[in-house]
This record gives C-alpha cells, sequence and structure tokens, in this order.
C-alpha cells in the first residue's frame, strides 16, 4: 500500500513512484511498450507485458527498484495478464488472441521449479485473477462476457457472472469479499 506503478502515455513506459508521487522511477525504456503491470506479493518485483509490434505480448519481471527486465519464458506464445499467488511463488497467465485456439488456456508458471503446468478446464479462458487466499482463480471467456471461478480445492470452474456486454480488467478486494469488474 506504499508504493504504485503505472504506464505513462503515449510512451507506454513503465513506472513506480510511492503513492504520493515520490520517488519515482522509470523501469522501462523504448522499444518496450509496457501494459497491464501487478506487483508481486512481497512488492519486490512486477510483472508487466511487453508489447512490440510484429511479435508475440511476453510477459516480463522486473525489479521495484530497476534493473534489466527478464522474460518470464522464452517461448513462441504469446503471454497476457500475469496474476501472483498469494505466496509469490507462482505465476497465473493467459495467451494473447493470436496464439492457436488449442493453446487459448490459463497456465501456472512455478517461479521455483521454472514449470507451466495447465488449470484443469480453462481453455477458452483468459484474464486470471488469483484470489487473496489463494483458493480461487477468476478469469473470463474468450468473449468477455462471462466471469468464472476455479476452485483450487475441488479443482473446478463455475460460472459466476454473465453479462451481454464485455466485461473486463477483474480485480479483487484486498480481503478477498469482491471481485470488481
Amino acid at each position: 500500500g506504499k508504493w504504485v506503478t503505472y504506464v505513462s502515455y503515449p510512451e507506454q513506459a513503465l513506472w513506480r513512484s510511492r503513492v504520493d508521487g515520490s520517488d519515482r522511477l522509470q523501469l522501462t525504456y523504448p522499444p518496450a511498450l509496457a501494459s497491464l503491470p501487478h506487483w508481486s506479493p512481497d512488492a519486490t518485483q512486477i510483472a508487466y507485458v511487453d508489447i512490440q509490434p510484429g511479435r508475440p505480448w511476453k510477459t516480463f519481471l522486473i525489479s521495484a527498484r530497476g534493473g534489466a527486465p527478464q522474460e518470464m519464458l522464452a517461448e513462441s506464445d504469446g503471454e497476457v495478464d500475469a496474476t501472483w499467488s498469494p505466496d509469490g511463488k507462482k505465476i497465473a497467465f493467459g495467451r494473447t488472441p493470436d496464439t492457436a485456439p488449442e493453446r487459448q488456456i490459463v497456465s501456472v508458471f512455478d517461479l521455483v521449479t521454472h514449470q507451466v503446468s495447465t488449470v484443469p478446464g480453462s481453455k477458452g479462458l483468459y484474464s486470471p485473477r488469483w484470489s487473496p487466499d489463494g483458493r480461487y482463480l477468476a478469469a473470463l471467456n474468450l468473449d468477455s462476457t462471462k466471469l468464472l471461478l476455479f476452485d483450487f480445492k475441488i479443482e473446478k470452474w463455475s460460472d459466476w457472472i454473465t453479462e451481454p456486454e464485455a466485461l473486463g480488467y477483474p480485480n479483487w478486494s484486498p480481503d478477498g469479499s469482491y471481485l470488481y469488474y
């Protein structure tokens, strides 16, 4: 709650600062075009999407103190919407629209083992968001009309909300009681 991260426009540079605007630090520079930043639970790293024309969108991790960004996965598929597990040991992410339909899944990258796994039943979902207690993962369907909830205890998805218009940018309240969209 002491720091914020944001993307400046039109430059699309990633910044971090204290909530009062002090201690500003630019974290990314051209040709990187940053988007969708998310803090690690211990506030030491930021995961963000690097958008480069003609290339797949890729998730990068960077220290909140600055330095060289590290590509999360060296693969050809795009990665977007990184969300940290509450313990900071895993990152769930979706795929970009240009990814082959059979790869439109929600995956989990284990930062300790460097293994990638698929969330069961997540085909056709994106924009995952881990609940603060770690029990649930919320995600959107590809046309953004449904918000689904995965329960890690029972390993099952349930339809949570359906809207005729598009849903977007889901975010859990800090206590996990609400999911804003």
